[in-house]
């Protein structure tokens, strides 16, 4: 049985004949005669009788009339669904803490509402599985090795070491550490290799440091476009050579090419590629 059949046979049914049927549905009457025959053969009963003025339903036609109502509002339920919006295609984002928040502080500089793709962003120094699909586009610091992942670098992050402006220069600043997995990362080495015995407050996650280096708590490795949004920070040094890494959009081959993600990965592109800082709050 084909659900299409049922479909036509109900518009013809409700306007009592195929001119009115082709009218609402867009279909042709030759073609909804030919539905309606098939609808029947299928069933292998006589659903309407063929008169001068118009088709007149059977008993078997009005009694399958009467089950196919509820298909029909249910059909009409999931239209209005599908016309909500709800079922845009969602992009999973995955990025660091602090590209994460770049991205959700500037969200309306590469998307809208009325788009037809949904941003779901996950947070997260970890890289998830692009080739498993666990997220569509991610936001990363090297080119992907993978044959089967795709990879556009858009630009690159800068790291200097801020302090509150409230601090003159020549204060004897604590830093501010990270441990646990972070601990490990580049920025956490090279605060432990270079100022390790001046670790005074230790976070497990930096983007956690922020608030500590505004209220004057120690010293910081931040991201300039974290460190220069603020205007209650100073930068104690020029950008650090050894921690500047590149910035790439990663997204599987088989899927760069689907419009929602297309879409995404060129919105992100262009916003990355200005190098737009945090929106701070003063």
């Amino acid at each position: 049985m084909d659900w299409e059949d049922l479909r036509l046979f109900l518009a013809v049914a409700k306007a009592s004949g195929l001119a009115g049927a082709a009218e609402k549905t867009g279909v042709s009457a030759a073609t909804l005669g030919r539905r309606v025959s098939s609808l029947e053969k299928s069933l292998n009963v006589r659903l309407v009788e063929r008169e001068a003025r118009g088709y007149v339903l059977t008993q078997a036609g009005r009694e399958l009339v009467l089950q196919l109502e509820g298909m029909d509002e249910v059909a009409q339920s999931i239209s209005r669904w599908r016309e909500s919006g709800r079922t845009k295609r969602r992009v999973r984002i995955s990025a660091g803490d602090w590209t994460a928040r770049l991205l959700m502080d500037n969200i309306g500089e590469f998307w809208s509402p009325e788009a037809s793709w949904v941003p779901e962003f996950l947070a997260d120094p970890h890289n998830r599985d692009v080739a498993r699909r666990q997220i569509d586009i991610g936001v990363r610091s090297r080119r992907p090795k993978q044959e089967w992942l795709a990879g556009r670098k858009i630009g690159t992050v800068r790291y200097a070491v801020y302090q509150a402006k409230s601090a003159t220069k020549e204060a004897d600043f604590g830093w501010i550490g990270v441990v646990e997995d972070e601990a490990h990362f580049p920025t956490g080495s090279w605060i432990r290799e270079h100022h390790g015995d001046e670790i005074t407050v230790t976070v497990n996650k930096a983007v956690h440091a922020l608030s500590l280096v505004r209220q004057g708590a120690g010293r910081m490795l931040l991201p300039l476009f974290v460190g220069e949004a603020f205007r209650d920070l100073q930068r104690m040094t020029e950008p650090i050579d050894d921690l500047q890494t590149e910035r790439w959009l990663v997204m599987h081959q088989d899927e760069r090419h689907e419009p929602a993600v297309r879409q995404a990965l060129a919105a992100l592109a262009k916003l990355l590629k200005r190098d737009p800082h945090l929106r701070a709050e003063f």
